[in-house]
């Protein structure tokens, strides 16, 4: 574009870290340690195979998810909903489509059991002692209140669709993942030969915080919701698999959400499109549409469709799920890696910690459709392996050591 300077390319590109250095990952400083996370690719990245590899191997080993009904709203449809309508359901974000549109997972939405492990969503719904009844009422309420996606008005509570976990065949799958703890351990030790995943819907409540050393009873392996390039620092149980609530690929994207051939324009998160100035805003807006998330998850995914940018660059740490949905669905995210819980999506020329440097390199790759497509494909290659490829296949290795006992 005319009157702007064409910003000579980053130097630096992704290297792999050698393998004889790993051991010394656990006691880098921190701010060593981060830029490893951003600059170099773990040493297995090449031997984890591909994405479509592992969804062929996938396929031999039918899996479910499964929800109660107090949780609110992710994937608000009934039981065996087909996966692209299971996730245009959902409320607020995409979430672990990547179970059912990768791995072919088929969904269950079951009743709250009165059992009290399967009352420990109730740690972060009733937090707060004075108040604790009260929230907890108010959660089941909306919960009951959340209409479903195609069904009849007269009966769109999730109770009303609901089927009751014991008059399910659980037996007919080889894996289970349970979005808290939606089957009571009496009835999950009735099928010993399936592998329950515990994958909790807030990682900061206790129970969630203990599955990082031991998966809570019943259960062969917990997920984390991190997506660490390098977890090594705290460090997990064997247990424990590192895996992004955001598990998805951009196979995930393209079953639901079609791709679109023409790109322009740059999506804001939120908190960084508040604090951005006029004057920045109409700077942007020469390279086409300055978008802001808004409306329903269907909505936010076409303007994610149309966008070529993803940017942040304010706000508290966040732990990067919208990065995650940005990546997936086509955009080349920029940012601060600081205003991020995870910096591992990020590439060497995409961390822009001031408007200037990200203006700078959105006006390079303006000028170098090239180099954009391949910053992109390079950052896409990232996010696929820490958010899918590498959960995908530790799940499915721990599944056949599990099938090897039984």
């Amino acid at each position: 574009m005319e009157g702007f300077p064409e910003k000579s390319r980053p130097p630096c590109r992704l290297r792999r870290f050698p393998q004889a250095l790993s051991p010394l990952l656990g006691v880098l400083p921190r701010p060593w340690l981060n830029c490893v996370e951003t600059d170099f690719l773990p040493s297995d990245f090449d031997r984890i195979p591909d994405a479509s590899t592992l969804r062929q191997l996938w396929s031999r080993h039918p899996t479910a998810l499964v929800r109660q009904t107090v949780y609110h709203d992710l994937y608000c449809c009934p039981s065996r909903t087909r996966g692209p309508e299971a996730v245009k359901s959902t409320l607020r974000r995409t979430g672990p489509m990547g179970f059912l549109l990768d791995l072919g997972a088929e969904f269950f939405l079951v009743h709250e059991d009165s059992t009290p492990e399967c009352r420990a969503w109730e740690e972060s719904a009733g937090s707060n002692p004075v108040t604790r009844q009260q929230d907890l009422d108010r959660f089941r309420r909306l919960a009951g209140e959340i209409p479903l996606a195609g069904v009849h008005r007269q009966s769109q509570s999730p109770e009303a669709m609901a089927l009751p976990a014991e008059e399910i065949d659980w037996g007919a799958f080889h894996v289970v993942v349970s979005l808290d703890i939606a089957i009571p351990l009496k009835l999950r030790r009735q099928y010993p030969q399936v592998m329950w995943v515990y994958f909790p819907a807030d990682p900061g409540t206790p129970t969630a915080k203990r599955a990082r050393r031991r998966p809570p009873q019943g259960f062969s392996v917990s997920l984390t919701h991190t997506h660490r390039r390098f977890p090594v620092r705290p460090r997990l149980s064997r247990a424990a698999i590192e895996c992004p609530y955001s598990f998805q690929s951009s196979f995930s994207w393209d079953q639901v959400w079609p791709s679109q051939a023409e790109r322009e324009g740059v999506m804001v998160e939120h908190q960084t499109y508040a604090l951005l100035d006029e004057k920045q805003r109409q700077q942007l807006a020469a390279w086409g549409t300055v978008r802001k998330p808004s409306g329903s998850v269907s909505e936010v995914a076409a303007m994610l469709r149309a966008s070529k940018y993803y940017l942040r660059l304010q706000g508290g740490p966040l732990t990067g799920n919208g990065q995650v949905e940005a990546i997936m669905a086509g955009c080349l995210s920029f940012g601060n890696p600081a205003t991020y819980v995870q910096r591992s999506l990020f590439t060497p020329q995409t961390i822009t910690p001031t408007f200037d440097l990200a203006f700078e390199n959105l006006c390079f790759f303006e000028s170098s459709p090239s180099e954009y497509e391949q910053a992109r494909a390079e950052q896409l290659a990232v996010a696929e392996f820490v958010c899918f490829r590498r959960p995908a296949f530790q799940l499915l290795q721990t599944l056949l050591r599990h099938q090897r006992r039984m």
